[in-house]
């Protein structure tokens, strides 16, 4: 119960228990103290519950779900009974079932959005192509190269996304090599837009049974997150090789960026989780996704205020499918 001003004025043990006050009576103390103040009790719906996030006293974040009567006194002064639980675990389930949504959403919408969107880039990317073949001032050249570039990074974007669901490993070979200088070469200008110093060491290597666009896609999202993790003059390495005399591929991007709290390296790979405010939580969980799919995986070490290292590595010879998939 909580008087007309904001004091509590009784609590029963289960209050007391889920508010981590057992050893200190509720009775007395300022609701604002350790549930929320009282006006925003009472900014609800009557007998409807809400749900808001409590710090403990021992730090620890629980999410309670509670509900508002106000009844009056013998006095005329108002009494506000609010009856709360702990839902914290009713949260998670709540958020991952909307995760989860949000995961089938994407996958049945992906493919069609992003056919709409390559061929008529692709049709763009041609014309300027052959623009730039038949011009010869300088200033217009320059201009339309610059157009051409930032149409291959807006492809890159979308390779970047729509490799979700798909294999790294393929039944055609390919110049895996050109593909990661190409796309490295694309981002170039974005590190370069944010004072970013990119330094890119990839070793010639043989045709690779790899699905070009599903290799620019990591390239793509490994690069963009580290560039993004740096401040200005930061820098960001990428390394790309064959290793253990060529039965593996190896990714290595390492940045001087801010690196990774605990609960971030710790939720990293989740999709759709980004502490970045228009990011959209992808590119590692895809990454991972990848990796694992090709029989790899993906290494992440980090160091808050030091940096970020993140090595993708996948067998190049497809692994063995697995028994009832």
């Amino acid at each position: 119960m909580v008087d007309d001003v904001g004091t509590i004025t009784y609590a029963n043990q289960r209050a007391h228990e889920i508010l981590g006050c057992v050893a200190h009576p509720l009775a007395g103390r300022a609701v604002a103290e350790v549930l929320a103040p009282l006006d925003a009790l009472l900014a609800v719906v009557p007998g409807q519950q809400q749900a808001r996030p409590v710090v403990l006293p021992d730090q620890r974040q629980i999410t309670v779900g509670y509900s508002v009567a106000t009844t009056a006194s013998p006095d005329h002064r108002a009494r506000h009974m609010v009856c709360f639980q702990d839902i914290t675990a009713w949260q998670a389930v709540m958020d991952e079932r909307n995760r989860l949504l949000k995961l089938a959403a994407v996958g049945s919408t992906l493919p069609t959005i992003l056919h709409e969107l390559k061929n008529p880039l692709a049709a763009i990317t041609a014309a300027v192509e052959l623009l730039c073949e038949d011009v010869v001032d300088p200033p217009v050249l320059s201009q339309l190269l610059a157009v051409l570039s930032e149409i291959r990074r807006m492809r890159l974007s979308l390779d970047g996304v729509g490799a979700i669901g798909r294999e790294i490993h393929t039944s055609r070979c390919a110049a895996i090599d050109h593909t990661v200088r190409e796309a490295l070469l694309v981002l170039a200008g974005r590190a370069q837009v944010g004072s970013v110093h990119l330094r890119v060491d990839v070793a010639d290597m043989p045709l690779l049974p790899f699905d070009p666009a599903v290799v620019g896609a990591v390239v793509f999202n490994l690069t963009v997150n580290a560039i993004q993790a740096c401040a200005a003059g930061g820098t960001v390495i990428v390394h790309a090789r064959l290793i253990e005399r060529g039965r593996w591929f190896e990714l290595t991007v390492a940045d001087t960026g801010a690196g990774m709290t605990h609960d971030t390296y710790r939720r990293c790979t989740e999709l759709f989780f980004s502490t970045r405010r228009t990011g959209s939580g992808i590119g590692l969980a895809l990454c991972h996704q990848i990796a694992e799919g090709g029989g790899g995986r993906l290494e992440i070490a980090s160091v808050p205020g030091v940096g970020t290292n993140i090595v993708f590595r996948v067998p190049v010879t497809a692994p063995p499918p697995r028994e009832g998939a």
